[in-house]
């Protein structure tokens, strides 16, 4: 996979919350942390803005 923001290549890395445990994807060259979460965040956000 790689990065949208820099275009490096990203590797899975697991994240512990006081909750949960989950899997999102780091970028090796900026640390760009993407999970579903974020993506559903980022998507929402763009929706805002349309309308």
């Amino acid at each position: 996979m790689r990065c949208p923001k820099c275009k490096g290549r990203m590797y899975s890395e697991k994240y512990y919350d006081f909750v949960r445990v989950f899997d999102a994807w780091k970028c090796s060259a900026c640390g760009e942390i993407i999970d579903h979460t974020i993506l559903a965040n980022r998507a929402r956000s763009r929706n805002l803005f349309l309308g």
